[in-house]
């Protein structure tokens, strides 16, 4: 063993006895001491040699010297000493009386220290107490390492003794907790085994402590049946009763005698007491308490003057007085009891927290293995800590959350806690008024809060209350606003919003904010907030509307812009942004940033307003070559072409703006832009969506049908495997068909191609193998559609017919389910179309009726 001692490294030759090498330990002694030269290798051999040869050594072997060291050691002990609870830093005050009565613990006399591990109970608590002042300071655990005989009896005396006392168990594992604590020492650790048999300590104390409150909650109500979870906790205990009450009788702390002036007067409690009547209604570890505690209090209530003649007759008149007091069931005798079997139950628990709290600190330590943190989830730790969430320890409650939280960004983990219910046990911490233990809750509530089941549950459980009551707490908003996030994403949630005080909150907290960028989490939780159109209503009152769109372009802040976009798709406060028009169009052209500029052009696009003169928008502020400009292919990032593209077809509701568009060139602008975008499905139906706002326009239809190739494009996009693109293109054909007779045959043809195409494709292919099979020799002709198209057909078509079109398309679709090019077994995105499909559908027959009134009035004349 080497040691400091003074200043001087003290080496113990274990291993010296007469037949010892001198020079063959000196070359030993001299490798493993880095303080030693390998030139004084001689002076080193010269004095093993000297030690050697003593008086003292000769004929002496390593095991006779052992027993002379534990005899003077037990020559010079002193008795045990009472324990108490464990104090707040999780060292017994055991070990605090063995450093305060002996100030001179040193690791030079830890030999001394592991020879009281081979005594009685008192003696290893002291002795390992005395280790755990040793190992507290982080000098000494490089040697206790190296000192496997210290190491080894502390392990073996944990695991079979750790049920015997809780002042043990707590000193030993404090000891290998001080070896947790930095991460070289964690292979001693595992060498021994210490975190397994912690994990079995652990879950035997807390279904000791859960089998004494019900035990207690059977002594309310004798009457009624005992619970089944008592009954499944008692069944679980590894030893009998007889162990929980050795343990409240060796180890009671000194807090739990109780003072003098509370003694029950002799009337009242007897010296002795005959319980057998209540055999049957509690247990036999409380019975045997109850009598050990009615002999304590009869050892501190007997007067020493009394003579036994004496003593047995109060005895006797007291047996009789407390069986009939009992057998009457007497309500304040129960209740003094019930009361003191809390009280003990109390600092029972309060030193067993501190045995938990070590314990779980250890294995926590030890978590940083991934492995061994697999290890414990496979022996249930998530439900030990989940078990222990009920204590009053507010340390231990921090460790707990803190140790949950680590182990929450787990998934198999975060399902455990999930059945376990955790969610019903954390509203009690929040409520504790301890700030870190409030702030690691929230963080392991954040954990919990990306699975949207949880999130389901902490909204049946009141969260959404508490949560916003953290907003405006400093310390607590930054992980408060990120979980009100998380469940503002389900959008029955955002309706739930509107019953508590977050949405003026967070956006006067963004008004208010004095930084020029606002807070990312507040922020995006007014945008999803702003998606519900009573949260929206709730963001403009009070003129909130103007300060946010004063903070928006002084800033010029996309995200918040965002938030004004979002609030503008809603109907009712759609009128209030007329006044902003003009500072969103100016702005168009004169802002670098496109994200913001994206955001506007949104705004403008939802402002679908009769009172709006868009043509005079855009020629006030120039907008046409920058709306061309912007329209040309790969100049611009999608999502600005896209957000234009809307806000044209906002304008081409207005006809003096259709025909605008039509004379500046921006329909062709729009063709050419559609040939290089037909894979983005979202720009070809907001294309589309234009063409059809202009052919709806009598005034711009004929330029869009003769002047530009947009009927042909039409036609082809027909047969799109996105059925709102299919919609539109066959609404804007059908107006192409009723105001051109020479492309309403060509649609009919095409739309009668694409209603029998499975039919057609099957005749073809049947064709083309009878050819090969039958006509070898001739030449393969082309078969036109006209072999297997009668006139009949074409005349019977009923393409104005827009019910029986969409029914025919309907019942294609469900046809062709088995066929792959069929629409209905498309895996593409289906964008919503913006336009009004009814409306359409109205103003479609109208145009029907007064075209043919057209055609027949021209015939007559």
């Amino acid at each position: 063993l080497l040691f400091l001692q003074n200043c001087q490294k003290v080496i113990r030759l274990r291993s010296l006895n007469a037949k010892t090498d001198p020079a063959a330990l000196a070359r030993e002694v001299v490798d493993k001491c880095d303080l030693i030269h390998k030139s004084q290798l001689a002076d080193v051999e010269q004095i093993i040699f000297y030690l050697k040869n003593r008086k003292d050594n000769t004929g002496v072997d390593i095991a006779d010297n052992n027993m002379g060291h534990r005899s003077a050691i037990a020559s010079h002990r002193s008795l045990a000493r009472p324990h108490t609870a464990m104090s707040s830093s999780g060292v017994s005050s055991s070990s605090n009386q063995v450093k305060a009565e002996s100030p001179d613990i040193s690791i030079n006399h830890i030999d001394e220290y592991v020879e009281l591990l081979y005594e009685d109970l008192s003696e290893r608590i002291r002795g390992s107490a005395m280790i755990l002042q040793v190992a507290r300071n982080p000098d000494n655990l490089e040697e206790l390492e190296k000192n496997e005989a210290c190491l080894s009896a502390l392990s073996r005396v944990l695991r079979e003794d750790w049920r015997k006392s809780l002042d043990l168990s707590t000193n030993i594992i404090y000891i290998f907790f001080c070896f947790s604590t930095y991460t070289k020492f964690h292979p001693v650790i595992v060498q021994y085994k210490i975190g397994s048999l912690c994990m079995d300590v652990i879950d035997y104390e807390l279904r000791r402590y859960e089998s004494m409150r019900n035990e207690i909650d059977v002594r309310k109500n004798p009457l009624g049946s005992t619970p089944l979870s008592a009954k499944a906790s008692k069944e679980k205990l590894n030893n009998s009763s007889d162990d929980f009450l050795d343990l409240m009788n060796e180890e009671r702390p000194k807090e739990m005698e109780p003072p003098r002036r509370r003694i029950p007067e002799l009337k009242q409690r007897p010296k002795s007491g005959n319980w057998s009547s209540f055999h049957s209604s509690m247990s036999s570890s409380l019975i045997k308490s109850q009598i050990l505690n009615s002999s304590y209090h009869e050892a501190l209530s007997s007067n020493g003057t009394q003579t036994p003649d004496s003593g047995m007759s109060s005895s006797g008149d007291m047996k009789a007085t407390s069986n009939e007091a009992l057998d009457r069931n007497d309500p304040k005798v129960k209740k003094e009891e019930i009361d003191r079997l809390n009280k003990q139950l109390k600092l029972f628990a309060k030193k067993q927290e501190q045995l938990l709290r070590v314990a779980f600190y250890l294995l926590l330590n030890m978590a940083e293995n991934v492995k061994l943190e697999e290890k414990m989830r496979r022996k249930n730790i998530v439900k030990m800590l989940v078990k222990a969430l009920d204590r009053q320890n507010i340390d231990l409650l921090m460790l707990i959350t803190t140790f949950l939280k680590k182990l929450s960004i787990v998934g198999d983990n975060k399902d455990d806690m999930s059945d376990l219910n955790i969610v019903a046990k954390l509203p009690r911490l929040f409520q504790s008024g301890h700030s870190d233990l409030v702030q690691v809750t929230l963080k392991l509530v954040f954990n919990l809060s990306f699975d949207g089941s949880i999130r389901k549950k902490m909204i049946a459980a009141g969260y959404l209350p508490m949560l916003v009551m953290f907003i405006n707490d400093e310390k607590h908003h930054g992980i408060a606003v990120k979980i009100l996030y998380h469940m503002s994403l389900d959008d029955k949630v955002k309706a739930l919003f509107t019953h508590t005080e977050c949405v003026q909150m967070a956006t006067d907290a963004i008004i208010l904010n004095l930084n020029s960028k606002v807070d990312l989490d507040l922020i995006a939780l007014c945008i999803n907030l702003s998606l519900n159109r009573r949260n929206a209503q709730i963001m403009v009152e009070g003129n909130r509307l103007h300060s946010l769109m004063d903070r928006a372009f002084k800033y010029q802040d996309g995200l918040l812009m965002k938030l004004l976009r979002n609030l503008s798709q809603h109907e009712s406060l759609q009128p209030l942004f007329i006044d902003y028009v003009g500072d969103l169009a100016r702005i168009l052209t004169i802002c670098d940033d496109e994200s913001f500029i994206v955001e506007c052009l949104g705004i403008l696009g939802n402002l679908s307003l009769a009172d709006l003169d868009y043509s005079q928008i855009l020629q006030n502020f120039q907008l046409i070559p920058w709306i061309r400009n912007v329209l040309v292919p790969g100049t611009k990032m999608d999502d600005l072409v896209l957000d234009t593209i809307v806000y044209l077809g906002t304008c081409a509701h207005d006809e003096l703006c259709a025909l605008l568009f039509c004379r500046a060139q921006v329909v062709l602008s729009l063709i050419e832009l559609l040939k290089a975008k037909q894979e983005d499905d979202e720009i070809v139906l907001q294309i589309i969506f234009v063409f059809q706002q202009i052919l709806r326009h009598e005034s711009t239809r004929e330029y869009m049908i003769k002047e530009t190739e947009s009927p042909a494009y039409l036609i082809d996009l027909m047969h799109d495997k996105n059925s709102e693109i299919r919609k539109v293109c066959d609404y804007c054909l059908d107006i192409i068909a009723i105001s051109n007779n020479e492309w309403a045959k060509r649609i009919k043809l095409e739309k009668f191609r694409n209603h029998n195409s499975q039919w057609l494709c099957m005749v073809e292919s049947q064709q083309h193998e009878d050819n090969n099979e039958d006509y070898n020799e001739q030449e393969e002709e082309e078969h036109d559609l006209n072999t297997y198209l009668r006139g009949e057909y074409l005349d019977n078509c009923d393409l104005y017919n827009s019910n029986q079109t969409n029914k025919e398309n309907e019942d294609n679709d469900s046809n062709n389910s088995n066929n792959p090019a069929s629409p209905s077994n498309s895996t593409y995105g289906r964008p919503a179309s913006s336009f009004a499909r009814s409306q359409d559908l109205d103003d479609l027959y109208n145009m029907s009726i007064s075209t043919k009134s057209s055609q027949g009035s021209s015939q007559v004349a």
